[in-house]
């Protein structure tokens, strides 16, 4: 594979982007024949097939085909050599595609130079890279499809009246734990009205369809203000716990940025071998979700809201050195050219250059994961981290739900109350 004259390219990239657009073509072309395999035949045609063959009047054809292959979909597993000739296969096209540097690989590997001044070479660009953009479209689509099938997609279980009375039933007995929603004024409640609603729509039902179903009469029976004061007590926990993460990741954070910015440490290879090993870290447990962390620091140091803490903070650091290396590497290089010339070492210059450019992003993303912490604190209780997470799970397996209402309604202020406070602060400082 080689681009053409009229691809403006640096020659000392040029077989490195060569390299790189044959490799995405060979994996580009190996989706889609793992695609036409595994989820195009055996996932949607194959038991489409079976349904003709099992029907009540069933297809002659479709059931001798059927129990030709020996194909059941309850059992059928796609086996894993299956996946390596298919991608084989679809490698094998993409390479004779690459030889042309006309596919989707290439076009990725040379967005970068694609720059050109010349009208006649912009044509041509656009003329070369016509099978690129039918790929992408193919490729979306293809991700599309294989993203409902695997998920099962299905918009007749959203519109299945026994799912639909199950969560209605839900909600109502949800809305009945918010304060004011059961309390009569007069001879009407907005439970009440909520009930009323959700009839509507049953009796629209039984009016179209011949399965009946009884209307919603749900009584609704308010939580007392004792419960809310017990619950309070322990989403204070949850935002100081969120606050107490924030506060000591900071400044841990903010040292190692500046070590993971590839603009800081491309100057020698000790540098760079630590801006190795802190995106190493930095991945490997920003990929650990806070509850994870939580299920090992409440074994380690036992369950409660410091195991919580220690979650959030571990997670934080991770997430807050990849937000801020990524400020310090859109800093304007000239201030730190400048300092350079006068002689100044690598400290001063990133104090003075780098540390005034980067200052108000670093607040703002501070700001906002606070806000992230505080709304984690209430899910990692769930597991053992403390806060009102930890009533919240209790209530739920009791499936007491006008609590839960209650608690997710407290929930709500407190992330409501964040959102604006974290919205004005960070309007303030810009």
């Amino acid at each position: 594979m080689k681009f053409p004259s009229f691809i403006p390219m640096d020659e000392s990239k040029r077989k490195k982007r060569e390299i790189t657009g044959l490799i995405l073509e060979l994996f580009v072309w190996g989706y889609f024949f793992i695609f036409l395999g595994k989820i195009f035949v055996f996932s949607i045609l194959f038991p489409i097939i079976e349904n003709f063959a099992y029907d009540d009047t069933p297809s002659e054809w479709a059931l001798n085909f059927i129990q030709s292959i020996d194909f059941d979909s309850r059992y059928f597993e796609f086996p894993w050599s299956w996946f390596f000739i298919l991608f084989g296969m679809g490698a094998v096209v993409g390479f004779f595609v690459s030889l042309k540097c006309k596919g989707f690989g290439s076009w990725i590997a040379s967005l970068s130079k694609l720059q050109v001044t010349n009208p006649e070479d912009s044509i041509k660009l656009q003329n070369h890279w016509k099978l690129a953009r039918i790929e992408a479209y193919l490729l979306v689509f293809v991700t599309l499809v294989t993203g409902m099938v695997l998920i099962n997609v299905s918009l007749l279980k959203i519109l299945q009246i026994d799912g639909l009375l199950g969560a209605g039933r839900l909600t109502l007995q949800l809305a009945c734990g918010v304060p004011g929603v059961g309390e009569t004024a007069g001879s009407f409640s907005i439970y009440e009205g909520l009930q009323w609603i959700l009839n509507i729509f049953l009796k629209i039902h039984n009016a179209v369809f011949a399965n009946q179903v009884e209307l919603f009469n749900i009584q609704c029976v308010p939580n007392d203000l004792t419960y809310f004061s017990k619950a309070l007590s322990k989403l204070a926990e949850s935002i100081y716990l969120a606050f107490i993460a924030t506060f000591f990741s900071v400044p841990v954070a903010f040292a190692l940025s500046f070590f993971a910015s590839r603009n800081l440490t491309r100057h020698s290879f000790f540098m760079r071998s630590f801006y190795i090993l802190i995106r190493s870290y930095m991945n490997i447990t920003r990929s650990i979700e806070p509850l994870i962390w939580a299920i090992l620091f409440s074994v380690w140091i036992g369950i409660g809201p410091f195991a919580g803490a220690m979650a959030l903070m571990v997670h934080s650091i991770s997430s807050l050195v990849k937000q801020y290396s990524e400020a310090v590497e859109s800093v304007d290089e000239g201030p730190l050219e400048a300092l350079q010339v006068t002689g100044a070492n690598r400290i001063s210059v990133v104090w003075y250059a780098v540390v005034p450019q980067v200052v108000l992003p670093f607040l703002a993303f501070t700001i906002y994961r606070w806000d992230i912490n505080v709304r984690m604190a209430t899910v990692i209780g769930l597991v053992g981290g403390g806060g009102i997470g930890s009533i919240l799970i209790q209530e739920q397996m009791l499936a007491r739900w006008t609590q839960v209402g209650s608690l997710a309604f407290l929930i709500f202020l407190v992330v409501w109350g964040m959102d604006f406070l974290s919205a004005r602060i960070r309007e303030a400082i810009q």
